[in-house]
């Protein structure tokens, strides 16, 4: 059996020298701040309700796929406990009044059944959606450059790497487990694409988190063509 690639670190360890004086600024900023981290706070916090919702369908079939999401889970909890700290330095926050606001959000997942078939279907998905939020995340390099530390850079470096391990061991449980379908990637990719550039709103499902100005048709494509490079990738011995 595969097993997924994991990396070791802890935003615990990273944040901990960081206090919320060295970041005060005018209400304006601070508002700016919130509005930037608490959906990258959210939509992380989410991977809990999807992990949920695929026990709950019973759409976890292979051993691959459920080391995959047992990683994964993990990795995501760690992201949720850094963005708390982080909006917790930059932005007033406190995390028990932000896991209380958490708590309160609603979760559908009816506008993306058809993506939750099969576990096929899910792993073209999650491979997709983590290859794109890697990219998103990329793309607020700017926004971490004005909080005026360079831990906040190796923070969102380590976010970014996660994600890219992510849909890499995706596309590993894909290749491992459903090689016969392979050649079936790129209509699914397809398909989900066309989905989420119809004005697929977001509902707390964790994946097709897409909105931003990170999220384009050009994103999309890049991260498509990616994804097919991967999956065609030969599997190491």
């Amino acid at each position: 059996m595969i097993t997924p690639v994991r990396r070791n670190w802890s935003p615990k360890r990273l944040l901990h020298a960081l206090t919320p004086a060295m970041f005060t600024a005018e209400p304006s900023v601070v508002c700016a701040r919130w509005d930037t981290l608490w959906p990258d706070l959210y939509t992380e916090y989410d991977a809990r309700h999807l992990k949920q919702e695929l026990s709950a369908r019973n759409l976890i079939a292979t051993d691959e796929a459920g080391a995959f999401f047992s990683a994964w889970a993990a990795d995501e909890e760690r992201h949720t406990d850094g963005f708390i700290r982080i909006i917790e330095l930059v932005a007033n926050g406190s995390e028990k009044a932000l896991r209380e606001r958490l708590d309160t959000r609603s979760h559908d997942f009816v506008p993306i059944g058809e993506h939750l078939k099969d576990e096929f279907s899910l792993m073209v998905m999650i491979a997709f959606d983590e290859m794109c939020t890697c990219r998103a995340y990329a793309a607020e390099k700017p926004f971490y450059d004005g909080l005026g530390n360079d831990t906040f850079h190796h923070w969102l470096r380590e976010v970014i790497a996660d994600e890219a391990v992510h849909s890499m061991n995706a596309v590993n449980v894909i290749r491992a487990c459903y090689n016969d379908r392979i050649g079936e990637v790129g209509a699914t990719l397809d398909n989900l694409i066309s989905r989420v550039t119809d004005n697929l709103n977001y509902s707390g499902t964790f994946v097709l988190d897409y909105f931003g100005g990170a999220y384009t048709k050009e994103m999309f494509a890049s991260s498509r063509l990616a994804i097919m490079r991967n999956v065609a990738k030969p599997i190491a011995a």
